[in-house]
């Protein structure tokens, strides 16, 4: 049956109201507050039947658009309790189809509202998926200003009297009947209330999307709670009332049943009355007709009659006419008599129906009372054991919700003493696992202090023996000190690139004096060994310049790319590796050139070829040197072969396509060379500590430069 649901409010900045995203979620789209800079999407939302915007013919075309129009009431209002816009929830017909329910909502709104200067904003929602299938409603958002040809005008204070608000429900309910009747229905709604209504029901509240959710997962809300018990009381009161009128209906039966009674009493009892009478008059009617018997005698000495006058009657001379005169006398005298009796007989007859008639009132009236307060008892007996059984069944259900509440608090006390228990127990545990962390923490640390020294010494060890390396190899310049000096000289956080730059430049120009120094000198010396060794040292600041060039080109291609296994990254990376490789082997001949001991015949022919270059600063699409391709061609082809052949055969284990599959990248040709990668940045770690016992104060400018360095970077 068709059901009136007509709800409003007004949407308020105050109670943290946004009119984008209540637009938004009632037209299930992507909307952008300008004002709070936040995009509500609810384009995921399911059950938008039909949206529409509605607006006066002066409105300019901007309005029209969703995202516009509300920004645009979120614009101009500009107070902090501004009321945003009004909110109207609509209940449509289910008996409607929903081009007729759509045509009904639109003649409604334009009538309404819009022919008011207001503008709308509809949509029309299905039911949801737990709750009944027959609500279809609308949503309406109206504005609160009126529409103009410039856009907003001023707000009209008299839309929010109450009075317009009961026109627009009554307003509904007479378009929605109308529709109904138009639609050969013959259901109708009424807004006004149950007690509006003469209806003798307790009204139901709303329970609200909280209330459902509540109810959806399996538990009591309060307000659907106490809907069902409204209802159960409305369907007791339903059943008395039914009960009521059947009894009522009985009584009336009763009531007729007692009236036939009593008029066939009163017809019987006429009829013995009009017997007894008949036999009255039959007992009282003269047995013999009156005739005269001749002239009256008189005494002898008596005096004729006299008439009433008080003088002598009349007495004719003749017998016959005496005789004649007296039998007129007795003739009226009889007749009177005759009519005498008869008046008395009427006069009795008359008394008598009186009499029978008052008894049969007095009788019917006595059965009438009697019936009316039989059925006034047994009414007050029915009544009396309604409230009996009323006060019975209501006491039974405080009873019974005493007992659920007692229950349900006995079970909160216990479940509250279970939990209680349950956290002592669970604090008891945590506590002793704090215990044993902290057991085991102390022991981690010990043991990582313990390591930790260990390493220390190790790598004090190691750093010794490297400077005992260093002094048999004699002075060779470091090329990252020397591109920390051109660093810290050319380096402007203002210009990080161009300055980046100029410190390359710099490098590779204090790169070629010190390559210059040196060939001076093995041109001036003519101690061969001498020479030699000035020889070595110049190709490994060679190798080194060139392996830290290398390491800053792969540094560079990660920042580029932003992915540290580029193919470039690596490919500068396992360079920089054979560059140091052959630094090392450098430094080796160097030492035992230094110690006297002449170098084998094969590293006199590698010290007769020729030496490449320093390579300077490279572009991304500059090329390395001839002899370091010649020396990485040959692995890089050996790694391709390898991973092909692997790509052919199958997976050796499950384990590692498992692995591969969570996200760790497969083995690839460069793994033999991480271990040397490793051990040269050990090596390049030592070195650093070493120049920074040498120099404190240089070490600390470049951990400064450094950390701005890794700033700038996350800026990038």
């Amino acid at each position: 049956m068709a059901q009136y649901h007509f709800h409003g409010g007004i949407l308020k900045r105050s109670e943290g109201h946004s009119v984008v995203a209540s637009a938004a979620y009632r037209a299930g789209e992507r909307l952008y507050d300008s004002r709070i800079g936040y995009a509500f999407d609810y384009r995921r939302r399911s059950g938008i039947l039909h949206t529409e915007i509605m607006a006066p013919d002066n409105t300019p075309d901007w309005m029209l658009d969703r995202f516009q129009l509300w920004n645009g009431v979120e614009k101009a209002e500009e107070r902090k309790d501004s009321q945003l816009a009004r909110s109207i929830d609509i209940s449509l017909m289910c008996e409607l189809t929903f081009d007729q329910n759509l045509d009904l909502l639109r003649d409604f709104v334009k009538k309404t509202w819009i022919d008011q200067g207001m503008l709308a904003d509809i949509a029309i929602h299905a039911p949801g998926h737990d709750s009944d299938e027959r609500n279809v409603h609308a949503h309406i958002l109206l504005t609160m200003r009126v529409i103009t040809a410039d856009g907003f005008g001023n707000k009209q204070r008299e839309w929010n009297d109450r009075k317009d608000f009961k026109q627009w429900r009554k307003a509904w309910a007479d378009f929605a009947n109308a529709a109904l009747e138009r639609g050969g229905f013959a259901e109708r709604i009424d807004h006004r209330s149950l007690v509006e209504q003469g209806l003798d029901r307790e009204p139901t509240i709303h329970v609200g999307p909280s209330g459902k959710q509540i109810e959806h997962r399996g538990k009591n809300s309060d307000r659907a709670q106490k809907n069902r018990d409204i209802e159960v009381a409305n369907d007791n009161m339903a059943d008395l009332k039914k009960e009521l009128a059947g009894i009522e209906e009985r009584l009336a039966e009763l009531k007729l049943q007692l009236a036939a009674e009593r008029m066939e009493q009163i017809q019987k009892t006429v009829r013995a009355a009009d017997a007894v009478w008949e036999q009255a008059e039959q007992r009282q009617a003269p047995a013999q007709s009156l005739q005269p018997q001749g002239p009256p005698s008189y005494p002898g000495n008596s005096a004729p009659p006299v008439s009433g006058g008080g003088k002598a009657a009349f007495m004719p001379d003749n017998l016959s006419e005496q005789q004649d005169l007296a039998a007129k006398q007795e003739a009226a005298r009889q007749e009177q008599a005759h009519k005498d009796e008869q008046a008395r007989q009427q006069q009795a007859s008359a008394d008598q129906d009186k009499a029978t008639a008052a008894a049969q009132q007095q009788e019917t009236q006595r059965q009438a009372q009697a019936a009316q307060d039989a059925a006034q008892q047994q009414e007050a007996q029915r009544q009396a054991q309604a409230r009996q059984d009323e006060e019975t069944r209501l006491q039974q259900l405080r009873d019974a919700e005493n007992k659920r509440v007692e229950d349900i608090t006995r079970q909160n006390a216990e479940r509250l003493a279970a939990q209680t228990e349950d956290m002592r127990q669970a604090q008891q545990r945590l506590d002793a696992q704090k215990a044993e962390q902290a057991r085991l923490d102390a022991a981690y640390r010990a043991e990582v202090e313990k390591i930790a020294l260990e390493d220390r010494r190790k790598q004090e060890s190691e750093r010794q023996a490297q400077l005992a390396e260093k002094a048999k190899e004699g002075p060779i310049n470091d090329a990252g000190a020397r591109y920390g000096q051109a660093l810290g000289q050319h380096y402007d956080i203002r210009s990080p690139y161009a300055s980046l730059a100029k410190a390359a430049m710099a490098e590779y120009a204090a790169f070629r004096r010190d390559r210059e120094a040196l060939d001076q000198r093995i041109a001036k010396t003519a101690d061969p060994q001498e020479r030699q060794a000035l020889d070595l040292r110049k190709r490994i600041e060679g190798a080194e310049y060139l392996a830290l060039t290398s390491d800053r080109i792969a540094q560079q291609s990660w920042v580029i790319t932003g992915r540290r296994d580029s193919q470039e990254a690596v490919k500068e990376r396992l360079r920089a590796t054979e560059y140091r490789i052959q630094a090392q082997d450098l430094r080796q001949q160097l030492r035992e050139v230094r110690l006297g001991n002449a170098p084998d015949k094969d590293r006199e022919r590698e010290r007769s070829e020729p030496q490449p270059e320093p390579a300077r600063m490279r572009g991304p699409g500059s090329r390395m040197p001839a002899k370091v391709d010649d020396l990485i061609k040959p692995q890089d082809e050996s790694a391709k072969t390898k991973q092909r052949e692997q790509e052919r055969a199958p997976d050796p284990a499950p384990e590692l396509a498992s692995v591969r599959r969570t996200g760790t990248p497969p083995p690839n040709k460069y793994d033999k060379l991480a271990e040397l990668v490793a051990q040269q940045d050990e090596i390049a770690k030592t070195r650093e500590e070493s120049e920074k016992a040498k120099d404190p104060e240089r070490q600390k400018q470049m951990e400064r430069e450094r950390e701005l360095q890794r700033e700038r970077d996350r800026d990038r």
